[in-house]
């Protein structure tokens, strides 16, 4: 399953290069837009405010930029159901995407601002601020807590998208195929870490955040084929049952889709048969 699930990330990334590349190239510019923006705030306005003015401005600098990647993943994670599915997609259905989004980028956008506003006073006055064995306990506990919402809220966008459900509601979801798909979660979140850093060689053209938003979306599709199952087998009751997965009867008829692919195919696609 692993094995498939890579390939096909790399072949839905490489059969929709002009449509991720694109993205990434405006998602690019609009961190560069938001980095000049925090360093001209700094520069002309650092001397002539006060601190608290200063800091006000610079969070909401920073919620503006959590709300951009928030818009970019949600509207390329709507075409990333598409690709997941094998349907064929414009150019254009990121940017029409973009208005239905807006709500839920916004609320997820302040829930991770206020997690990370949260945390880090918390880790701060805990581990720096109050030197004790206690104090640094709930500090490492606070990290802890931080790592969990972290595995736990990588699975909003592909839900989100997928479904459509209300903004809590997704969130309730979010929880539970953490709860479910542990190890599955931590796997991922390496898997976005790694992504991430391929992404510095190419400038962050490709994969960037609409690989990663095809990765994530992949990955939630092979977990709804798991739920399937367990629905039409009601029988498999305990937890080492329902850890029993026939990967590779749910994933026959993909893997069949998908086809093999040899390397001739991604660089000369028209000398194919």
């Amino acid at each position: 399953m692993y094995g498939f699930l890579f390939k096909k990330n790399f072949c839905d990334g490489w059969d929709n290069l002009v449509s991720v590349v694109i993205t990434n190239v405006l998602f690019l510019f609009s961190m560069i837009g938001i980095v000049v923006l925090s360093a001209f705030v700094t520069q002309k306005l650092g001397e002539n405010t006060t601190d608290l003015s200063f800091y006000l401005i610079q969070t909401g600098i920073m919620l503006l930029g959590i709300f951009i990647i928030c818009i970019f993943s949600l509207a390329y994670g709507e075409v990333a159901v598409k690709i997941a599915d094998f349907n064929g997609i414009h150019i254009l259905d990121f940017f029409k995407k973009i208005p239905g989004v807006l709500k839920d980028a916004a609320l997820f956008a302040i829930l991770i601002t206020l997690v990370i506003f949260i945390s880090s006073y918390c880790i701060y006055f805990y581990i720096f601020q109050q030197q004790s064995l206690l104090n640094l306990f709930i500090g490492v506990l606070i990290c802890w807590v931080d790592l969990f919402i972290i595995l736990t809220l990588q699975w909003f966008v592909p839900i989100r998208c997928t479904f459509h459900n209300g903004f809590f509601k997704c969130l309730k979801k979010c929880l539970y195929i953490f709860m479910d798909n542990t190890g599955f979660s931590i796997f991922m979140a390496l898997h976005n870490l790694l992504m991430i850093a391929i992404s510095i060689l190419p400038i962050g053209f490709f994969p960037s955040i609409a690989g990663i938003a095809i990765a994530r979306q992949n990955a939630f599709r092979l977990r709804l084929y798991k739920y399937d199952y367990l629905e039409e087998h009601p029988e498999l009751k305990t937890p080492r049952e329902r850890r029993q997965i026939p990967w590779e009867e749910l994933i026959y008829e993909d893997r069949e889709t998908l086809g093999p692919r040899k390397l001739r195919s991604f660089l000369f696609p028209w000398k194919e048969d």
